[in-house]
């Protein structure tokens, strides 16, 4: 992870925004794609009974149309509704197996960690964000906005930090080490663009645990034969996936940023997968 970190960064400081963001789309559309691809077969891993499956089935469609029926309603309300469950959902991923204190308090500290990520990203980015925002919603975020974000979700990830630290329930050097690479995300925040600011923490610190912990659950451990055997059940939902986004850009001429489409798609999925996800690790 840190070494692919050090490495795209040096990319974002030797080539420009045109090969950077081609390879931040060639990263989201793979490995970003592929690590939600295997929701069904979790769920089918958990519940073994036929009624559940059908349930979990229709709750994870219910949840995937609800999302398009707020896009198509208010895709301003979508974009922040996505901002706030993809915070959370990476908090969760990155956390959840070093903190554990009760619901409350993890959700708080998990969704706090992922809007300061999203905040020190925009933050370095704004008129990347007031580009693909203004073209998805005519609307976009202010400065003033970001900046609060990142100052509040600071301020709980800091109390939290306190806390967990005074009450002995983790060691210190855990925040430490936690702090240094929210120091490196800051610096390659800092010199990439947007896209592949995103894809650097989406794939590399996200999506690739992710998939690991999926193989894990699933198979019992990881081995080549157990990641082999997870890609080949993903592939056909994640040509269905490229298939819909290419056909979404294709049925939508006025959108001209691929950035735009390829939002929606993960808009679409990463509310029933981070249900998904909350499911497994609980």
């Amino acid at each position: 992870m840190l070494f692919f970190t050090f490495f795209l960064f040096w990319v974002s400081i030797q080539f420009g925004e045109v090969a950077e963001d081609f390879l931040a789309y060639v990263m989201v559309i793979s490995v970003g794609i592929l690590h939600g691809a295997n929701d069904l077969l979790i769920l089918s891993t958990k519940d073994q009974k036929d009624k559940k499956l059908i349930k979990n089935l229709l709750i994870y469609i219910g949840i995937i149309l609800l999302c398009v029926v707020i896009y198509l309603l208010s895709s301003f309300l979508a974009i922040v509704l996505f901002v706030v469950l993809s915070a959370y959902h990476f908090g969760e991923e990155h956390l959840s197996y070093k903190i554990n204190v009760n619901f409350g308090f993890n959700a708080v500290y998990f969704l706090s960690y992922g809007l300061f990520i999203f905040a020190l990203l925009f933050y370095q980015s704004l008129s990347d964000v007031d580009v693909i925002m203004t073209e998805l919603t005519g609307r976009t975020f202010s400065k003033t906005q970001i900046e609060i974000t990142l100052i509040t979700s600071a301020i709980f990830l800091g109390a939290g930090t306190v806390f967990l630290i005074i009450t002995k329930r983790n060691e210190s050097v855990l925040f430490l080490r936690e702090f240094l690479y929210l120091v490196l995300l800051f610096f390659v925040f800092n010199t990439s663009s947007l896209i592949l600011g995103f894809a650097i923490y989406f794939i590399l610190w996200h999506s690739i645990p992710s998939i690991i912990h999926q193989i894990e659950f699933i198979s019992g451990n990881l081995n080549k034969k157990n990641v082999i055997s997870y890609v080949k059940k993903a592939l056909i939902y994640w040509i269905i996936s490229i298939a819909g986004l290419l056909f979404l850009y294709q049925l939508l001429p006025e959108i001209k940023l691929l950035a735009t489409v390829i939002f929606v798609i993960l808009f679409a999925v990463t509310a029933p997968h981070t249900w998904v996800m909350h499911r497994m690790k609980n």
